[in-house]
């Protein structure tokens, strides 16, 4: 029977091996043929090429063979020490019957462009069930690489590996080319914009990735899509960057008769003018998308957008088109690549901590003006929440010249622009400041329930006392004209105020800094510089320098002051005294972070609890996140349905009881949006736990990590045994009685003895001696078969422990 049991359990291991080492192997083959079963590569590549002179473009070709196929991918062959950059067409005809050329353009016939690359860009691949066909039954049957070289060099053999397949997509793939050439660049001259714009005149597609292109002297290239007089982004790209084709967070549906706008922004700093040319001593404005649609359609998607056809689209641009977004920190490696990441996840209490208030607030009480939020705050004595939005007007370009506002030609707004909401019923109890402010931005409510409103086109900070709402007890700032001196603004953003009256003001769009003033608005201090271009050792750029400081938060009681550092995706919190950097939070580390727009202290919480809201068109991952801004942990976060569409201040009740968010809509139906506590209980201060979510990929290392540690100790204990078998047999030859026989099947017969009874150690043998022979105590301890189990028992437990 034991012997039986034996077996069972040496089975049992060996199974478990086994099982162990068939799931990696099986994991790893698994993902390989499902990825790669019916790829091959074709490579179109130069063959020891020789330029004659800089800046030359050459060309090669490659015949496609006779079959329907289609390209799903990239792997460029090249590098920048080399080439400027390099285009792949798909051409009916090349553009030279030579295997190589110059100057002859790409194609001769139909043309398509298939790829782009520059500065070292990864490989690309398309999303699954696209993309683009060529060979038979379609017009293109050759493949041609154009490489800008920048020097002359030998032996080049630089090119472009294609992915193909045979197997059909459901969806094809084209690219689009948007651009101008109308470039024109002062010297010593800074933003200087070139817009394109026309209209779309084809089937429906949709735009998955997109590809910014240009030369040294460009800082931002955008693209925009506009339905119905809306605007939305497709894509913000730094030109500076690897220049490859990267996918956006969610596809851009684009349909017949919208328009496509964008613009390319430079800054000069040369002695001579810069215009648009093939060299590098020229400039460009690309931006290429690359799309799917259903071949179904009898249209083709046009390939080009080029100029500016539509020139009052222009003026729809956003501001925020001048800023360049923040790198990602993979950007240099392949974007398809699996990469596991840490998520932040809330304990059992706290899962669907907030729910969004249904039918709130009353829309019918709103005025029908209510537009672009800029701040929002409440007012805790009276139950209000506070708006201060831009009513009929918008912040466009229009209304400025530089950072001048028009004001000959606009004037204030004519409506009222802050409301007072009854936080319980949404209704509206009261409106004031119409004809006084120009373009709204950022509101505050100190302890005294003084009114803190900044308006970015007068640079100025206002307070009004709630008894005299008719005239500002305070300003800061010289009306409309902008500047970076001890009482000058520039286009501020927010405030944040002390109890005993000095306040901090967001000098944010144009000076990236904060500065603190006391009670009386007198200049006491201020930090912050802007972008130097270095990056810290994380990636991100460095302590106390800024991309628009957008909102401010303080916390008194910890002498902590924190700032939404925008454009840098970041929150930098510095001592409230003396201005000295303390820490900065990243409230994503995944491709899925978002601007932070608004930050705020939960009053009367214990500890430090900042609320923080995301947004822009750079994600669609716009969310509410909790953080402890005394250690810089992520606590929690949270999407709504439906989902916030362009957050732009965050307000929080007492006890955080209460968020509201304030959005930049175009109506009162989608401006304010209400949060609660799902339980109806104050916030707790308790421990939070994070959970890490593993791919496949980690998921095989893990196991190849226990099947290490298995081996060696299956191996050590069949050694340990065999060890104890031979000193067995030893004791056996010593030992007379014939009583010992009935005993070796189960002591001396199994050489995994030791797997049973091991804290008894081996069945007595009875004899009638005085155990001069019997097995001592000391050699059971030291069994390794023993001993080994028992540390794995341990260790497992400990484990076990750590994970809770």
């Amino acid at each position: 029977m034991k012997m039986n049991n034996i077996c069972f359990r040496i089975k049992t291991v060996l199974s478990i091996v086994i099982v162990l080492v068939t799931i990696i192997n099986c994991g790893y083959s698994a993902s390989v043929s499902k990825k790669y079963d019916d790829l091959f590569t074709i490579n179109v590549t130069m063959n020891n090429y020789e330029t004659k002179q800089e800046d030359e473009y050459a060309y090669v070709q490659h015949k496609l063979p006779d079959e329907e196929l289609f390209i799903v991918g990239y792997s460029p062959l090249i590098n920048m020490n080399s080439a400027h950059h390099m285009l792949s067409y798909a051409c009916s005809e090349p553009g030279s019957d030579k295997p190589f050329w110059t100057g002859y353009g790409p194609c001769s016939g139909q043309q398509m462009i298939i790829h782009g690359w520059a500065r070292n860009a990864p490989s690309f691949t398309l999303p699954e069930d696209v993309g683009i066909p060529v060979g038979r039954n379609t017009p293109y049957k050759y493949i041609v690489i154009n490489i800008h070289y920048l020097l002359i060099l030998k032996n080049d053999n630089s090119g472009n590996q294609l992915i193909l397949t045979r197997k059909p997509r459901k969806y094809h793939a084209g690219v689009l080319l948007s651009g101008t050439g109308a470039i024109y660049l002062r010297p010593k001259t800074h933003t200087i914009r070139t817009p394109f714009s026309c209209e779309y005149n084809g089937p429906p597609i949709s735009i998955f990735a997109a590809r910014v292109h240009a030369h040294q002297w460009a800082r931002v290239n955008s693209l925009y899509r506009v339905r119905n007089g809306e605007i939305s982004q497709v894509v913000k790209g730094d030109p500076q960057w690897p220049q490859s084709f990267y996918p956006l967070p969610s596809t851009i549906e684009i349909q017949n008769k919208d328009y496509i706008v964008g613009q390319c922004v430079y800054d000069n700093n040369d002695d001579r003018i810069i215009t648009a040319g093939s060299t590098h001593h020229d400039e460009m404005c690309n931006v290429y998308v690359m799309y799917s649609y259903d071949p179904k359609h009898d249209l083709s998607p046009p390939q080009m957008c080029w100029d500016n056809g539509i020139s009052r689209m222009a003026s729809l641009i956003p501001p925020d088109s001048e800023i360049p977004p923040l790198k990602p920190a993979d950007i240099s490696g392949t974007q398809n690549g699996h990469h596991a990441h840490a998520e932040h996840a809330m304990n059992s209490y706290t899962a669907n901590l907030y729910k969004s208030v249904e039918n709130w607030p009353d829309i019918k009480s709103l005025p029908a003006q209510l537009g672009q939020v800029g701040g929002i705050a409440l007012n805790n004595a009276n139950d209000e929440l506070i708006v201060f939005h831009r009513g009929s007007r918008k912040w466009e370009f229009k209304y400025f010249n530089g950072f001048n506002f028009r004001n000959e030609d606009y004037g204030p707004i004519e409506e009222d622009v802050l409301i007072h909401i009854d936080t319980r019923t949404g209704q509206t109890k009261f409106r004031w400041g119409s004809k006084k402010f120009y373009m709204p931005h950022g509101l505050t409510i100190d302890h005294e329930g003084n009114f803190w409103l900044t308006d970015i086109a007068m640079h100025q900070v206002f307070m009004f006392k709630p008894n005299d709402l008719n005239h500002s007890a305070l300003i800061v700032g010289e009306m409309f004209k902008p500047g970076s001196g001890p009482n000058q603004l520039c286009r501020p953003a927010d405030i944040a105020v002390m109890k005993n009256g000095d306040f901090f003001v967001a000098d944010g769009y144009c000076n990236s800094r904060i500065i603190k003033f006391n009670r009386k608005g007198e200049y006491i201090m201020e930090w912050g510089s802007p972008m130097s271009g270095k990056l810290d050792s994380d990636g991100f750029p460095l302590p106390n320098e800024w991309n628009i400081v957008h909102s401010i938060a303080l916390n008194e009681d910890a002498q902590l002051l924190c700032g939404a550092d925008r454009e840098n995706f970041r929150i930098q919190c510095f001592n409230s005294n003396t201005g000295e950097f303390q820490r900065q939070i990243r409230v994503e580390i995944t491709e899925k972070i978002g601007a932070i727009y608004a930050i705020e202290f939960a009053p009367n919480t214990n500890g430090t609890i900042l609320f923080a809201v995301t947004g822009g068109a750079q994600t669609s991952n716009k969310k509410v996140y909790m953080i402890d801004a005394q250690k810089g942990e992520i606590l929690t976060s949270f999407d709504s349905n439906p989902h916030l569409n362009a957050p732009h201040d965050i307000t929080v009740s007492i006890n955080a009881r209460e968020i509201y968010v304030g959005e930049l809509a175009s109506s009162p139906n989608n401006a304010l949006r209400k949060f609660e506590l799902s339980k109806q209980k104050d916030l707790p201060t308790q421990a939070f736990i994070k959970r890490i979510n593993l791919n496949d990929k980690n998921f095989r290392i893990s196991l190849i990590i226990m099947a290490a540690f298995a081996i060696p100790v299956l191996a050590s204990v069949i050694i340990g045994c065999i060890i104890r078998i031979r000193n067995k047999r030893k004791i056996h030859r010593l030992n007379t009685f014939p009583t010992d026989v009935k005993n070796r099947d189960t002591s001396n017969s199994s050489f995994l003895c030791c797997w049973t009874n091991r804290r008894k150690g081996f069945k007595k043998v009875p004899q009638d001696s005085d155990g001069e022979n019997e097995p001592s105590d000391t050699y059971i301890a030291d069994d390794p078969c023993n001993s080994s189990g028992d540390g794995t028992i341990t260790t497992t437990k400990k484990t076990t422990s750590n994970k809770i």
